[in-house]
């Protein structure tokens, strides 16, 4: 994926990245690629996807922390790029909500997580960023599962309070005995839009 210019750094949707509109020169990334041949199966077309740890996609709950987890990283450190990749299914990716100002109107951008790793590696140059759940609103239908989680995003594992906190949206997959993610889209609070209550509480 092209680059053509980076923002400076920032803490943008609940996690340290770089990002800017003109950073992204891309077709694909603007939806402008050509429409493929045939559709593509994301496990069965791509055998060769990284293996996760059994414990990081054995349950809902497991992988949605491993997502968390597998973003975090101290300030210098780099997030867990192999760990992250695992836990997707090939082709799955990243929405980052825009959130709305005045002469913008909200929107999305689309990253794969290697993008992603990329783009956070940069903010964790200087800053940490450690993700915590907060708690899962599951609810489940056949093979895919809808998950909000609430979560809170420290510089430090041992702030006493979160800088930031949002709620992801994650669509999961549950194929060959673990889970998958399918897409995360993410947005946080802000004045007028506080987390519902029952986000901060798991579902039953």
């Amino acid at each position: 994926m092209a680059v053509s210019r980076m923002k400076a750094a920032t803490i943008f949707r609940g996690a340290p990245i770089v990002f800017g509109f003109a950073a992204i020169a891309s077709p694909a990334f603007c939806g402008n690629a050509p429409p493929p041949a045939r559709a593509s199966r994301a496990l069965g077309d791509h055998p060769n996807q990284p293996a996760a740890a059994p414990r990081d996609v054995s349950s809902i709950n497991a992988i949605v922390t491993a997502f968390a987890e597998s973003i975090s990283a101290p300030a210098g450190g780099m997030i867990d790029r192999k760990r992250l990749d695992s836990l997707f299914v090939p082709g799955g990716r990243i929405a980052i909500g825009v959130d709305p100002k005045p002469g913008r109107a909200p929107d999305v951008a689309f990253v794969s997580p290697d993008f992603y790793a990329d783009l956070a590696g940069r903010g964790l140059k200087t800053t940490g960023f450690f993700d915590r759940v907060i708690a899962n609103h599951v609810e489940r239908f056949g093979i895919m599962a809808h998950v909000y989680s609430s979560y809170g995003s420290r510089e430090r594992p041992d702030d006493p309070e979160p800088f930031r906190r949002g709620v992801k949206s994650l669509e999961l997959l549950q194929s060959g005995g673990r889970w998958y993610i399918v897409e995360v889209f993410y947005d946080f609070e802000r004045p007028g839009t506080p987390i519902p209550p029952e986000y901060l509480v798991p579902s039953p």
